[in-house]
This record gives C-alpha cells, sequence and structure tokens, in this order.
C-alpha cells in the first residue's frame, strides 16, 4: 500500500507457542508502505475453515481478507464422505465509503454510518440491478459440495439458506460437528462453517441467501446478498420467492441453533486419536474474568469498553516491551485491569492480564449493548459451556452444557445476554482479546492475555524471528560485524635464509657471551 501501514492476522489460527507471527498491533510492528515482511508459522494440529484479513485502520472493511482451508492428514479421514466439490464463500456487509473516510472520521470526529450493502465473494446480488457481478456456484445434479461459510463482515450476523436445499453441518473454525441438518443457520461476526449440501432438486438455478440479523425491513432492503446455485446444464434461471427465513429479531431461535451444535467426539481432527482430549464438565478453574462491554462518551468521541477500560494502542507492540524491555517498563500496565468487575467510571491506557500457564480460564462475556457482539481470542479455542440473558452470576454456572461443548475461535453474545467459555492456556504468548465488531474494537474494545512459561525452552515458546521488525521504544540490534579475515600464512623460508638466521643466533650468544 503506497500511504497506509499493514499487518495481516489468521483469524482462528492458534500459532502455536508463536505470537510473533499472530499480526496485531501487540505483537508485531507494522509493515510499512512499500516495503514487504514474510509471515513462517505452522499449522499446528488444527484442521478446517479459517480466513486472514488486515487488523490495521479499519482497513478490514476494504477487503484484503481471504479463506484459510487446513486439510486432514491422509492418515486422518473427516467423519464424511469426500465431497465432489469445496466452494469458499465469504459474506460480510460492506460500506459505501472507504475504509480511510470511515477510519479517519472515527478517529476525530466519529461515524454513524453502518454498513450499506452485503456483498459475497466480493460480489454484490443476483437481484440488485446495480449490481457490476454476482456469484454463482455450478454443481452436477446428484453430487454433494462442501460449503465453507464465513463472516468476514464488519458489524452484521447473518442469516444463510438455499432455495430448497437443506444443509448438513459438519465443522466448524477446526472442530468437526456432529451432524445436523439444517434449513439455515445464523453466522455471526468472525465465525466459519462447513456444511454438505447435495444437488438432488430438478436441473435448475436456485437462490442462495444471506440476511442480516437484528435488521429492520427498511435495513433489509439493502442488507440482503442473493447468489445463484447453478445446475450444471440447466437454462431454467431461478425464480420464485427467496427461502424464507426466522425473524432477524428471534434471539432465541439463533440461542436454540447455537446449543444444538456439538462437538463430534468420536472422530480424529489434526491427530488420529479422538479429538475430545478434555473432560471439561471436571476441570478445576484457575481464573475467572468477567467481561461487560459497554460505550461512552469523553469529549464528544465515542469509545468503547471492556469494564470500563478502553484499550489505547502503544507506539511499541506489547510482545517486543515484554521480550525486550524487561516486562513492559512503562509500555503496558499488567495485572492492573479490572478483570472481575466494571470500574465506575471509563479510563484510557494499556492494560494486559497475566493468564495462568496450563490452568483452565473461565470467561463471561457480558453484552450490555442492545447490538449482537463476538469475541475472538487469538491463540486458543473456546470451549463453549453456555448462553444466557440478563445478568450473569456465579449461580448461573448451573445453566452451562457441559457436555461435548464445541470448540470455536469467535463466539457470539446476544443483546441484554452474555456467554461463558473455557479456555486452557497451554499456549505461552502474548495474545489478543478483542470484539470482531470492526467498530468496537478499533474504538478501545480489545485487551492482551499474557500467557507466561519461565522455562526458557524455545520449544516451549519460539524466540523472536531474525527477520523480526522493530518499532517504538525497541530498536533493531546493531548487525553482528563480519568475522576478522584469517591471516594469510607467511611463504616458506629457503635453505639460504635458514643458514643466515642460525648465524644470527651464534653471532648474538657469542656478543652476549662476551658482555658476561
Amino acid at each position: 500500500m503506497d500511504q497506509y501501514p499493514v499487518l495481516i492476522t489468521w483469524n482462528g489460527i492458534q500459532q502455536r507457542h508463536n505470537s510473533w507471527q499472530d499480526g496485531v498491533s501487540g505483537t508485531n510492528c507494522a509493515i510499512q508502505p512499500g516495503t514487504n515482511w514474510t509471515y513462517e508459522f505452522q499449522l499446528k494440529d488444527q484442521i478446517g475453515s479459517f480466513f486472514y484479513f488486515p487488523s490495521l485502520y479499519f482497513e478490514k472493511a476494504g477487503g484484503g481478507f481471504g479463506p484459510i482451508q487446513v486439510n486432514n492428514r491422509v492418515v486422518v479421514q473427516p467423519p464424511f464422505a469426500e465431497p465432489d466439490g469445496d466452494f469458499n464463500l465469504l459474506i460480510g456487509d460492506w460500506y459505501e465509503d472507504s475504509f480511510e473516510v470511515i477510519g479517519d472520521k472515527l478517529g476525530h470526529e466519529g461515524y454513524k454510518n453502518t454498513p450499506n450493502i452485503m456483498l459475497m465473494n466480493g460480489k454484490g446480488s443476483y437481484l440488485d440491478p446495480k449490481a457490476k457481478s454476482n456469484e454463482s456456484f455450478t454443481v452436477q445434479q446428484g453430487k454433494t459440495y462442501r460449503l465453507r461459510i464465513s463472516n468476514v463482515g464488519s458489524e452484521w450476523s447473518y442469516n444463510f439458506r438455499i432455495q430448497n436445499h437443506s444443509m448438513v453441518l459438519v465443522e466448524t473454525e477446526g472442530s468437526y460437528t456432529n451432524q445436523i441438518t439444517l434449513d439455515s443457520l445464523d453466522v455471526h461476526m468472525g465465525q466459519s462453517y462447513s456444511v454438505l449440501v447435495t444437488a438432488h432438486q430438478d436441473t435448475a438455478h436456485y437462490y442462495i441467501v444471506a440476511t442480516a440479523k437484528m435488521a429492520n425491513s427498511t435495513q433489509l432492503q439493502t442488507l440482503e446478498v442473493v447468489a445463484v446455485l447453478h445446475y450444471e446444464n440447466s437454462t431454467k434461471p431461478a425464480n420464485g420467492p427467496l427461502p424464507n427465513g426466522p425473524d432477524p429479531f428471534d434471539v432465541n431461535f439463533s440461542i436454540s441453533q447455537a446449543r444444538s451444535i456439538r462437538l463430534n467426539l468420536t472422530t480424529g481432527a489434526a491427530r488420529p486419536n479422538p479429538q475430545g482430549s478434555f473432560n471439561v464438565s471436571n476441570v478445576t478453574l484457575s481464573q475467572t474474568f468477567v467481561l461487560q462491554n459497554s460505550v461512552n462518551k469523553k469529549n464528544g468521541m465515542i469509545n468503547y469498553a471492556i469494564n470500563n477500560v478502553s484499550y489505547v494502542t502503544p507506539q511499541t507492540p506489547l510482545k517486543l516491551a515484554d521480550y525486550y524491555l524487561n516486562g513492559g517498563a512503562g509500555v503496558y500496565e499488567l495485572d492492573k485491569f479490572p478483570a472481575n468487575s466494571s470500574l465506575p467510571e471509563t479510563v484510557y491506557g494499556t492494560f494486559v492480564v497475566s493468564g495462568e500457564h496450563k490452568g483452565w480460564l473461565e470467561i463471561v462475556f457480558k453484552n450490555e449493548l442492545k447490538v449482537m457482539d463476538s469475541w475472538h481470542l487469538d491463540g486458543f479455542g473456546f470451549f463453549v459451556v453456555g448462553y444466557g440473558s440478563g445478568n450473569w452470576t456465579p449461580k448461573s454456572r448451573r445453566t452451562y452444557n457441559l457436555y461435548d461443548p464445541v470448540v470455536r475461535s469467535t463466539v457470539q453474545v446476544y443483546p441484554k445476554g452474555w456467554t461463558a467459555v473455557y479456555v486452557y492456556l497451554d499456549n505461552p504468548g502474548m495474545w489478543n482479546l478483542r470484539s470482531q465488531n470492526l467498530k468496537h474494537w478499533f474504538l478501545g474494545q480489545e485487551l492482551y492475555i499474557r500467557v507466561y512459561d519461565s522455562d526458557p525452552n524455545p520449544a516451549k515458546e519460539y524466540l523472536p524471528p531474525k527477520t523480526l521488525l522493530y518499532c517504538g521504544n525497541v530498536q533493531a540490534p546493531p548487525p553482528t560485524p563480519p568475522p576478522s579475515p584469517n591471516p594469510v600464512p607467511a611463504p616458506p623460508a629457503s635453505a639460504a635464509t635458514i643458514t643466515t638466521i642460525k648465524r644470527v643466533h651464534i653471532i648474538v650468544t657469542i656478543f652476549v657471551v662476551l658482555i658476561i
């Protein structure tokens, strides 16, 4: 890019032992305009559907995202037959204003507009006469296809469905699920799913639809994207009414569907052994964070906060400060964040909380806002244990549904509700916890968790890469001086030279004796 720095983050990829490659402002210096940097990381112990996107300056709203598919090794078979085709559907809301305009206004005067339209793989709606193009997927009658659906938007959750076709849910963000048949699927900000669809209808075209959740009838006139499922050799265009979905404001439908998605404990994932390695119904919790979002104003500017703390991005990435400046050295404040209750007034600062290495952390996300929110933690997966409405208290644990919970990288929190997750902190590093609502994240709704292992073994946490970028208070070390050249050996002496040297030695010896 010619004006803006950039970082790329890998939504759901856990970067085992390697937060140096995470690609957010707390772990990496930005890649400056006109330069390049190479990410190097291992997709360790993960399979499934993910995506990447730029993490700075509201750039995600300008695109730059794409899918990531991590396939099973040959020795580990998925719990379903190999599909006849595999399609990526990157669906999300889209602003008419550029990310530069939105980011600048958010940072200086505020920006109240919401995204205007929905796109699928960067294309407009099949039913929108102003759209320059629309998406179409060609299938053969009788065959089965895997659709990898990701919400790459900034603000809106959506409901996904296909005219006259049901879907079998098989995977979400790296976890194979118990297979359930769905007529429609809610996909929240930052989430990815895989469904199997069999082309069992008459040869024709059929509508593929995604419509925004929590949107009124006026908003739905544009917050809807339609694509086409095209049966090969069909000349019959899609027709009839669009397939119906649930009421956009039916929260009970969405919660019920979320609770029905369960981890498949009878199959392997990245390894041959079954993936149900934890029985989370009887783990011993080491820590509990109760995190409540809020929106507030300061000097006329809107900011978002967690427990009334609005995050301020420092010039020095937290990971660099932690590694090179003796635990932060004024860049951030460690363990001063109110992890279980909200402050009486809003505070602006850079706070980091400690997570107990190889301990179980309970996080309760409380949504005090009237809009959907989603939360993501880099470096880990969430064991989702409960959804609820109203206020969360410790007694709410009685409502947790602890049997074979699905593992997610992103969880949704419903308006005026809460979501509880467990996290096993076995991955040392500095990890970003954030809202997936881009405005909320951009305006302060994020936090960093430092998981520290005192063992210096680089297998526990990788050393900084040799290509590491430096910025802020951490300057690049001076280059290692080149090794000194080896001295050139003297040529062997001739016989005459040796005789002369011997004569000199004899004369010197005689002279010394005479003096004595």
